[in-house]
């Protein structure tokens, strides 16, 4: 799937909960939201993974907050993070279920497969896409949403908009 393809996707599940809460779209590649918060900018964004998408191992996208002057996506904030940074235990233990039930169904190429001809390094990083996940996610970890199909997408959004609401919310309440 194409990045503009999973941005339709993720849009068309997020944006009317989003824009009901005050958001406007960002103009970039990304998809991206913000929502002026008294002098600053509440923006968010999904990105997808500049690894484009591969037909074995599918690809990845992260969300990532900042609080800023702007409401440009990664312009110089007072606050930024990605989504681990709010995740609490319980949410860090279903991203590590979430992503091997996604890794479950990949299988790696054919051995005539390029990426067999190539350094034993870049074997070793493309052959780790398809391990399954067996560490602790931590709200420091950098975590990547991995998927195959619009299915996978569309169980990280289930997954990821009750947390987003919660951020959403409890940034308006604080002083960042």
């Amino acid at each position: 799937m194409k990045s503009t393809e999973v941005y339709r996707v993720i849009n068309k599940i997020i944006f009317s909960e989003l824009k009901s809460l005050g958001f406007k779209k960002t103009k970039s590649g990304m998809l991206g939201f913000f929502k002026q918060l008294k002098e600053h900018y509440l923006v968010c964004w999904f990105q997808c993974s500049q690894d484009g998408f591969d037909a074995y191992a599918g690809s990845k996208f992260v969300f990532e907050v900042q609080i800023s002057k702007a409401n440009d996506i990664g312009s110089l904030s007072v606050f930024r993070n990605r989504i681990s940074f709010f995740l609490t235990l319980e949410d860090l233990a279903k991203v590590t279920e979430l992503e091997n039930k996604v890794k479950d169904k990949l299988r790696l190429p054919p051995s005539n497969h390029y990426i067999f001809g190539m350094d034993e390094n870049i074997q070793r990083w493309y052959k780790k896409k398809f391990e399954k996940v067996d560490n602790n996610y931590t709200n420091s970890s950098d975590i990547w949403f991995v998927y195959f199909d619009e299915t996978d997408i569309n169980n990280w959004i289930e997954f990821l908009q009750p947390v987003i609401k919660k951020v959403i919310s409890d940034i308006k309440q604080s002083d960042y």
